[in-house]
């Protein structure tokens, strides 16, 4: 490959930003590779603030101040991760000097159905492949085996796994039974039946949450529950809270891939998910002790809390095959994607 590649995603969207990240770390080695934030590569620079910046991106993308001079010089060796009508603009701009950008798709079909908006970008995404307009459109592994089927020209990209960032890890000390929820609360989350199910294992532990717990303001006082609510925190202090837990909680509806279980098995933390999460379920043993079937029923989640946390060796060695089985998976996904990009990026 002669040019870079460029990798982008909004800061607004996570999950896009961390799967990126991801692809960046495990294709270094063999390819030129940049990450660069949406905000800062199409909106000239502006040294503010996080407040005001955050007003002035909002007010550019609404006036349609858009540049793709810093865009330019990847050719067409560009992934974007994420669509929105800010990016037809920046379709339409790289068109017209004769480029075609990528997009790799990271939602599931169940999100598309619950998040109407999602659909409608998607389809546009699909129409402007179809039109010849974008170069690839990159699904995972769910979408692409099944409404990748009907997508001509999708191509497949499974999310890549960099476990490197997980070495050296120092566990917290942190006395008592610890589970977390750690989530970005929106439709398919399951928040509130897993908080249900927290306090009806009687575990009487702590659960650890990333979200304000305003958001179930009166629930979990109803309930009772002893929430340790967590701002933001630096990478390694994240890490080495997450390694401290007995059992994290990613009993959710619709995911795709789910990177918080991918940390917590590289940590060697059993996480409690469903059978839509092949990380975990693709184990006979994983698949046994931690997918939920009922997962709109606190009680069943609950029967999955109180089977590992009380039983120590139990959690312990489903901690162990979680980080062996996570590094075959890192192992195979991430030898796809190199092979993806050196195929369909050659520049």
């Amino acid at each position: 490959m002669n040019k870079k590649l460029l990798l982008s995603a909004p800061l607004g969207c996570p999950g896009a930003v961390t799967a990126l990240r991801n692809h960046q770390a495990v294709l270094k080695p063999n390819v030129r590779c940049d990450f660069i934030p949406l905000e800062h590569l199409i909106f000239p620079h502006l040294k503010a603030a996080t407040t005001a910046r955050r007003i002035y991106y909002g007010l550019s993308r609404r006036l349609k101040v858009i540049s793709i001079k810093r865009i330019l010089p990847y050719g067409e060796n560009i992934i974007f991760g994420s669509f929105s009508p800010t990016y037809e603009v920046v379709v339409n701009k790289l068109n017209k000097r004769g480029i075609r950008p990528s997009f790799i798709w990271h939602s599931s079909i169940g999100q598309l159905e619950q998040t109407p908006g999602e659909r409608e970008l998607f389809m546009r995404v699909a129409t402007l492949l179809e039109e010849g307009r974008i170069k690839h459109l990159l699904l995972h592994r769910r979408l692409y085996h099944s409404i990748g089927v009907f997508v001509k020209r999708a191509t497949f990209f499974p999310h890549s796994i960099d476990l490197s960032q997980f070495r050296g890890v120092v566990k917290k000390d942190i006395p008592g039974i610890n589970c977390d929820l750690f989530c970005r609360v929106r439709f398919g989350k399951n928040v509130l039946n897993q908080i249900l199910a927290f306090q009806m294992a009687g575990s009487d532990g702590n659960l650890h949450i990333n979200f304000d717990p305003q958001l179930f303001r009166g629930i979990i006082e109803t309930i009772g529950v002893n929430v340790v609510r967590h701002k933001w925190l630096p990478v390694a202090d994240y890490y080495g809270l997450v390694a401290a837990m007995d059992l994290s909680l990613q009993v959710t509806i619709g995911e795709s891939f789910n990177y918080a279980v991918c940390e917590r098995m590289a940590l060697g933390v059993p996480v409690l998910t469903t059978e839509d999460i092949y990380l975990i379920s693709e184990d006979s043993v994983l698949r046994k002790y931690l997918c939920v079937k009922a997962v709109d029923t606190p009680s069943e989640i609950a029967g999955g809390i109180k089977l590992i946390v009380n039983d120590k060796k139990l959690a312990a060695d489903l901690g162990l095959r979680c980080k062996s089985r996570i590094a075959d998976v890192a192992k195979t996904n991430n030898a796809i994607v190199i092979n993806q990009i050196g195929s369909h990026f050659t520049d």
